[in-house]
């Protein structure tokens, strides 16, 4: 793990809150993001709605479905950083991966997937049977570049892989995008890194 610079909190939930409205599990099968151009656009909406939001209505939004995940954000101080990709870990069954797919390291579960895409496999369903290609299609070359697109990742961290190989970093946010890139050669991606605030002794 590299660390750029650290940044304020809201800018991680806001983070979250921008591409959880992004997300496929969000869209109907008649309004999927076809395209680039289609993806910008809803892109700017949701930054333009969000970016409003006092921090404490984005606190609700995210406790109010995500209870475990803003205890977890409260507990952390964060940063930019770069990770790579053989050192952190995706959730379990990330999007309706196989189990198998998702015990190791994000380099891991990408190599399936890649090979799965290949094949066109019918163990690619689900939410990332569509997230995926759509990512690699239409917002890859976005999502290293907008920052409330990238993945947010807990140093140590154990929410989502109970069960599972212990990695250095567990992505809490971000899974496909994170596996898109992996896919597309990347070995590093850069990511909002949260690490637990040591207690005062």
């Amino acid at each position: 793990m590299k660390i750029l610079q650290k940044v304020k909190p809201i800018e991680v939930k806001r983070c979250f809150v921008v591409s959880d409205f992004l997300s496929q599990k969000y869209l109907g099968e008649n309004t999927q993001i076809k395209d680039k151009s289609q993806y910008v656009k809803r892109l700017v909406k949701a930054k333009r709605a969000i970016l409003e939001l006092p921090e404490g209505m984005l606190d609700m939004i995210i406790k109010g479905e995500w209870k475990k995940r803003f205890k977890a954000y409260k507990n952390m101080q964060w940063c930019v950083g770069i990770v790579k990709t053989n050192e952190v870990g995706v959730w379990k069954k990330a999007g309706g991966l196989p189990i198998a797919w998702t015990r190791g390291s994000l380099e891991e579960t990408a190599c399936l997937v890649a090979q799965a895409l290949k094949k066109n496999s019918k163990k690619l369903t689900k939410r990332s049977g569509i997230a995926i290609p759509g990512i690699l299609k239409n917002s890859i070359s976005l999502i290293q570049k907008e920052k409330y697109l990238f993945p947010i990742i807990l140093w140590d961290g154990t929410i989502g892989r109970k069960g599972l190989k212990k990695m250095k970093g567990n992505i809490d946010d971000g899974c496909m995008r994170s596996v898109s890139l992996a896919v597309s050669g990347k070995k590093e991606i850069k990511a909002y890194i949260g690490r637990k605030i040591k207690s005062k002794k």
